[in-house]
């Protein structure tokens, strides 16, 4: 490995600061990155979603596209593992440069380590490193010492945010639309709505769930692949390496100046003894300092002996002072993790659950293709529903016949003070007469938001307007206690269909 032309500063890191340097790199190879994922990604997910729908199965294709995240990893990692070393693929290189990494490891994290919480960390080692079996797990085992909680919670949080951005474009979705179309519950919601979904607003939802999957899926690579460059620097020192190894290239260009100074040397005293004149002679320490030359040394001896000797140096003395018993020990450098093994304990309950949670999604999944195949309707449970409403109708008092004049009937009960009674009977008429005219059977749970979705079947504009009137006014009165005044309660017993025969007015 070419330490030498690394981009990133190798140093440890807490494994907080290794996703920060993630995140960093991936904002610095953006272009590069979201490229060649596109380019990789896009037609995949097209073919999903066609094959979804030539099998009659719209929604395959989105979990087809989730299920192979695995295999879309490898292009941000491809492109990540290069540009830190100062060589930034294109596309059309990194979609080449796939060929050139092993497939047994990706198949296995389409199989039975889909689901593996350390994803992220276990994508580089397998890909980057091309060890054997045995040693890949003797090395696993190392590498993901102390830094499984972080790689969970990784995981995790990325889902999260992938959550988040799929559901923020429903949330937006579904404030723009009215109140009378919104469901009233989210039991509705999932049994009628999602279950008679077309297949365009299916396909939306898988584009909006590959949206927010590209969005994020890079990111959680990238920092994967930072908490396993912060790894291995750790464990093999490569910022002490590569100190060594630009020191030694530092000395190899001093020891090319050394040598040409240390020739030039050599050099000079030959060309210099050449014209130098005769040499003086030769004189002695005591000509110079007119002593001999141990007189000195004697002397430094004398006076280090008197100072010894002086109460202030030397000699041996007690000295009492008051220390705490127990002082504080200094901590070490490095960090630990707190409570290793209730990491450890959280890190396997959440696996199992998540496996757990994928057989009940898989089994959820069969069930509901196999319904879908039979029909819209719950066959296996029709005949007991079927039974209890019947029973429960049995139970229930009839309700009494509307009368031939319902205008007159509803006028009589609004100016006897009656008014919630008045509406209540015209609401009940305007019911009756538009399932006539819409050749449909009056359903007993049918709510006011219902009628209105089915008065925009109307083919008559003006009936439509009056049965949306009259609904809305029942709404007012029903719920907020709001009635109309004389004239408004006129208009509306006024034509159809409080009157059959007439028209609308």
């Amino acid at each position: 490995m070419e330490l030498e032309r690394i981009s990133v500063v190798l140093r440890p890191r807490t494994p907080r600061e290794a996703i920060d340097l993630g995140a960093a790199m991936l904002r610095a190879n953006a272009a590069a990155v979201w490229s060649a994922w596109f380019a990789f990604t896009l037609p995949v997910f097209v073919l999903c979603n066609a094959l979804g729908v030539l099998l009659g199965l719209p929604w395959l294709g989105l979990v087809l596209v989730w299920w192979l995240k695995p295999l879309f990893d490898r292009v941000p990692l491809y492109v990540l593992s290069r540009a830190v070393f100062e060589r930034t693929p294109l596309w059309r290189e990194t979609l080449r440069g796939q060929r050139q990494w092993p497939w047994r490891s990706t198949l296995a994290a389409l199989s039975w380590l889909r689901i593996d919480s350390n994803r992220a960390l276990r994508l580089p080692m397998d890909l980057l490193e091309g060890a054997p079996r045995k040693q890949r797990m003797a090395r696993w085992k190392v590498l993901r010492r102390r830094i499984v909680a972080d790689t969970s919670l990784l995981t995790y949080g990325c889902l999260q945010f992938e959550l988040v951005l799929f559901l923020s474009v429903w949330l937006l979705l579904l404030l723009l639309i009215p109140n009378e179309w919104r469901p009233l519950s989210l039991t509705e919601f999932f049994r009628h709505d999602v279950r008679g979904a077309s297949t365009t607003w299916i396909l939306l939802g898988a584009a909006v769930a590959y949206l927010a999957m590209s969005a994020i899926e890079p990111l959680y690579v990238a920092c994967g692949f930072a908490l396993y460059l912060n790894r291995r620097t750790q464990l093999e020192a490569w910022d002490i390496d590569l100190a060594f190894r630009r020191l030694r290239m530092r000395l190899q260009s001093l020891g090319k100046v050394l040598g040409m100074v240390f020739v030039l040397a050599c050099a000079w005293p030959i060309a210099a003894r050449a014209g130098a004149p005769p040499k003086p002679a030769a004189v002695s320490l005591q000509q110079v300092f007119g002593q001999p030359p141990d007189s000195g040394t004697q002397r430094f001896a004398t006076a280090a002996a008197q100072a010894y000797r002086d109460p202030r140096f030397g000699g041996e003395r007690t000295a009492r002072q008051w220390t705490f018993k127990y002082w504080p020990k200094a901590r070490p450098a490095t960090q630990t993790v707190p409570f290793p093994a209730l990491g450890a304990a959280f890190a396997t309950l959440f696996k199992i659950l998540l496996w757990l949670l994928l057989i009940a999604a898989i089994a959820a999944l069969l069930r509901f293709a196999w319904r879908w195949r039979a029909g819209m309707s719950w066959t296996s449970s029709a005949e007991p529903v079927l039974a209890l409403a019947q029973s429960t109708q049995a139970t229930k008092p009839e309700e009494p016949p509307l009368p031939a004049d319902l205008a007159g009937a509803s006028r009589a009960l609004w100016q006897a003070q009656r008014r919630r009674e008045a509406l209540a009977l015209l609401y009940r008429g305007c019911v009756e007469q538009a399932s006539r005219l819409l050749n449909v059977e009056p359903s007993p749970d049918a709510t006011e938001a219902d009628w209105l979705r089915r008065a925009a079947a109307i083919d008559d504009p003006a009936r439509a307007q009056r049965v949306i009137a009259i609904v809305r006014a029942w709404q007012f009165a029903a719920y907020a206690g709001r009635y109309p005044d004389d004239a408004g309660i006129e208009h509306l017993l006024v034509g159809w269909p409080a009157q059959v025969g007439a028209g609308a007015a």
